[in-house]
């Protein structure tokens, strides 16, 4: 049975330093169609400004998201529209300032596998499944490939990319989708042991050490940086007291 019609696709909330955004959509394996893309946008653009240090992303139920509604067609709503809300949620995503924690759980295909890489930490159950399968529905996945090649080995995004195969929570870890991979009974359980930990430490060091392992990613160690690292490290130290920027 599909979820009523006004019944929200997206459920954000705040909780001290904790913001939680969740995917509603269980009887369609949380399939983002333009409305549940449209809030998921907006509650991550929120969870940005909120002032949170950690953002929770999750679906209801079994799947994180089987990805986009591919051939989804709104009216008054051009594709370049439609296909810009991934550019959104990706540039939110990298725009919160805290750490980004994604609960991998069942399907995780296609947009749910950019989630994956998108945030800082990737929790998945054992039993996840990822990967890209956008040419199997006839759509090849051009955005992916702008971010692709950063987090996997080129032949690896090839792979991905080109045969849309799906990956298991095993292999996801070998490959670097993911962060750790926990037994399926255990999840809930760590991410929430996890999240306290994260929101426990100072928001100002989650953000320094966001910030200067961003501008440092995929690049080779110089003098320059390990001083820049130092200076930074200094400045934070003696940051006035009670200061949490």
């Amino acid at each position: 049975m599909s979820a009523p019609p006004d019944a929200s696709p997206v459920r954000a909330s705040l909780a001290g330093p904790v913001a939680r955004v969740v995917i509603d959509r269980p009887d369609d394996g949380n399939a983002l169609t333009y409305a549940a893309m449209t809030a998921f946008v907006d509650a991550l653009e929120s969870a940005r400004d909120s002032g949170a240090a950690v953002l929770v992303i999750s679906g209801a139920g079994a799947d994180l998201t089987v990805g986009r509604a591919k051939h989804e067609r709104v009216p008054g709503v051009t594709r370049t529209e439609n296909l810009s809300l991934i550019l959104r949620a990706n540039a939110a995503l990298a725009a919160f300032p805290g750490v980004s924690v994604a609960v991998i759980r069942g399907r995780a295909l296609g947009f749910g596998t950019g989630l994956a890489l998108h945030s800082e930490l990737a929790i998945a159950a054992d039993t996840a499944v990822l990967g890209f399968d956008e040419l199997a529905h006839g759509l090849p996945p051009l955005v992916v490939l702008t971010y692709l090649y950063r987090h996997v080995t080129p032949k690896v995004a090839d792979d991905l990319v080109l045969t849309g195969r799906r990956v298991g929570a095993a292999e996801a870890l070998t490959l670097g989708l993911v962060s750790r991979v926990i037994a399926e009974p255990d999840l809930d359980a760590v991410v929430d042991r996890t999240v306290a930990e994260l929101a426990g430490r100072d928001p100002s060091a989650l953000r320094l050490l966001k910030e200067f392992g961003r501008a440092h990613r995929n690049t080779q160690p110089t003098p320059e940086a390990g001083a820049d690292a130092v200076a930074r490290l200094v400045d934070w130290i003696e940051r006035p007291q009670g200061a949490t920027s």
